[in-house]
């Protein structure tokens, strides 16, 4: 009754959160993304994950190289924008997929594949997840991942990036089996493993108004 209580109480908040509309659609080889130039974060990131892109003999080590988008220079120059802001540049497409992608793996490191997160949500919940799908796909399962962030908890920066109020996922397995997560962006969320988070997806599209590909 009381995660009821507590998921009722959400409902308001989620139809007041802003979903941005002005997007450009990037490829950036292993990955595509749909970049917002008012939030300048992704409101959707998806790729396809095997099990070959995560057993290749030598992996890259993390090289930390974030950097604006070559197809966006001077819209994705948000260096300045995270540093001192107390949130963390979050992949969306995660760097430990593209660990074996060569001269791709720069690619991730792109601002136009960040949101800002906090340390909870990006280190710790959010990354539970990812680590749980490399599982599933290093145990042959090909995953679909569509990912991104909604909402506008506050700006950072001089050109007031967006703190997305909540990250979402979405998986769809080998099977046809697709699971769905929303997290709050919030200091808060590792209080719950990332399965407390995990929704209908028909739910979660309508609260974020993102549709289907």
């Amino acid at each position: 009754m009381k995660k009821l209580i507590l998921i009722l109480s959400l409902l308001p908040l989620f139809g007041l959160a802003q979903s941005p509309t002005d997007t450009i659609s990037l490829d950036e080889g292993n990955f595509h993304t749909a970049w917002s130039h008012t939030a300048k974060y992704p409101v959707k990131v998806y790729w396809k994950l095997t099990k070959d892109m995560l057993t290749c003999t030598e992996k890259l080590k993390r090289s930390n190289a974030f950097k604006a988008d070559p197809q966006l220079p001077e819209g994705s120059n948000l260096t300045k924008d995270y540093k001192g802001s107390g949130y963390d540049r979050g992949h969306n497409f995660d760097e430990a997929d593209d660990a074996c992608a060569g001269e791709l793996n720069a690619h991730c490191w792109y601002f136009t594949n960040m949101a800002p997160q906090t340390k909870h949500l990006n280190e710790i919940t959010w990354k539970a997840l990812e680590d749980q799908c490399r599982k599933w796909a290093l145990a042959g399962d090909d995953l679909f991942i569509e990912c991104g962030s909604f909402g506008k908890a506050k700006t950072i920066g001089t050109d007031q990036v967006w703190v997305p109020e909540y990250c979402w996922k979405i998986i769809k397995h080998q099977n046809g089996t697709i699971d769905a997560y929303l997290m709050p962006n919030t200091d808060d969320v590792n209080q719950h493993p990332f399965v407390y988070y995990q929704t209908d997806i028909t739910v979660l599209r309508q609260k974020t108004g993102i549709g289907s590909l």
